[in-house]
C-alpha cells in the first residue's frame, strides 16, 4: 500500500497540488495554526518576485496599488485614495484635539498597513522622520517594499504578538480596522504594542463598539449588518450585554471565516485603562469604527 501512495505522490503533480491545498486550508482555517501562518503568495509553493519598477526615487509620486490588494474597501482608484486620506484626516484631528499633533512625532508605526491606504498620506513624516508599516500579508508588504520604499520601510510580521522593534523605538502607533480583526490575541497585542512606544508615546486604534453595531443594524444593505442581525437571533447579545463577543475567529484580512470583533466602550475604559490611559474615543473616525486614542 505504501509503495501505491509513493507512486501516485511522484508520478501525479495534480495529487500534490491537492494535497498542498488541502494543508493550506488546514492551517489558515485553523486558529492555532493559522496565529504562526503569513502568506506571501499562499496558492503557490514557492515564489519569485520579479524586477517591477522598483522604487529609486522618493520624490517620484506614489503608486495606486493593483485592485486586488484593495481589500474590498471600494472599486474605484480615486475613492481608494479619498478614503485613506479621510482616515488619516480624522487621524489628525484626534491627534490635535489631544494636544499632540501628528507632525510632533518623528518615529510612527502604521500597525497592519495593508496596501497603505493610510500610511501614503504621510510623507511629510516620512521624509522628516521615519514611519513603518507592517502587516501579516505578505503579498501586501511586497508590493509596498517595491512601489512606496522610500521614503516608507515595511516588514512582513505574523498574527503572533511578537514586532521586531527595540523596546520604547516609536512616539505614535496607529491601527486602523486591525483590533477588529485579533480575536484571541487582542490583549497580547496591546501588550506588544505597549512595548515598542516610548513613555509619554501615544496609540491610535479603531475598534468597533456599540456605536458602530448601532449604525451596522440599521443598515439593512452592508453584509456586516446582515451577519450581526443573523447573529443577534441566534446569541441574543444585544438583549442579554456584552463586554465583547467575536464572530469567527481566524485571524488575517477577507474571506467568510475572518474574524469580526466587537467591544463595549464600558469594557474597553475598564479593562484598557489597566494597561494604557484611555484619552478619548472617538465615534465613526473610521467610517463606522471608533478612534481609541491611548498613551504610555
Amino acid at each position: 500500500m505504501k509503495w501505491i501512495f509513493r507512486w501516485l505522490w511522484r508520478a501525479n503533480p495534480g495529487i500534490r497540488r491537492a494535497f498542498a491545498n488541502k494543508v493550506r486550508d488546514a492551517v489558515v482555517g485553523e486558529p492555532r495554526l493559522a496565529a504562526k501562518f503569513y502568506p506571501y503568495l499562499p496558492e503557490r509553493l514557492s515564489y519569485r518576485v520579479k524586477i517591477d519598477n522598483p522604487r529609486s526615487d522618493p520624490r517620484a509620486g506614489l503608486e495606486i496599488p493593483p485592485q486586488d490588494l484593495w481589500w474590498g474597501y471600494t472599486d474605484r482608484p480615486e475613492s481608494y485614495l479619498a478614503i485613506g486620506k479621510d482616515y488619516v484626516v480624522n487621524m489628525k484631528k484626534v491627534l490635535e484635539d489631544a494636544g499632540s499633533p501628528l507632525e510632533s512625532y518623528k518615529r510612527i508605526l502604521d500597525f497592519g498597513c495593508g496596501s497603505g491606504i493610510m500610511i501614503r498620506w504621510l510623507h511629510d513624516n516620512a521624509v522628516n522622520g521615519e514611519v513603518w508599516g507592517v502587516d501579516i500579508s505578505g503579498a501586501h508588504m511586497l508590493w509596498c517594499q517595491q512601489h512606496m520604499s522610500p521614503p516608507f520601510n515595511f516588514a512582513t510580521t505574523t498574527s503572533f504578538p511578537h514586532l521586531p522593534f527595540e523596546d520604547g523605538y516609536f512616539d505614535f502607533v496607529y491601527a486602523g480596522s486591525v483590533f477588529t480583526h485579533i480575536a484571541d490575541l487582542a490583549e497580547a497585542w496591546l501588550m506588544e504594542l505597549r512595548r515598542i512606544v516610548r513613555p509619554g508615546g501615544r496609540l491610535y486604534l479603531t475598534v468597533h463598539d456599540e456605536h458602530t453595531i448601532d449604525l451596522f443594524m440599521k443598515n439593512t444593505e452592508h453584509a456586516t449588518g446582515a451577519m450581526l442581525r443573523a447573529h443577534d437571533r441566534e446569541t441574543h447579545f444585544n438583549a442579554t450585554g456584552y463586554d465583547f463577543f467575536t464572530v469567527n475567529r481566524t485571524p488575517g484580512a477577507g474571506g467568510t471565516g475572518q474574524a469580526q470583533v466587537f467591544y463595549h466602550t464600558d469594557y474597553l475604559r475598564r479593562h484598557w485603562s489597566r494597561y494604557l490611559k484611555i484619552v478619548s474615543i472617538t465615534p465613526e473616525s473610521y467610517w463606522y469604527q471608533s478612534a481609541v486614542l491611548l498613551e504610555k
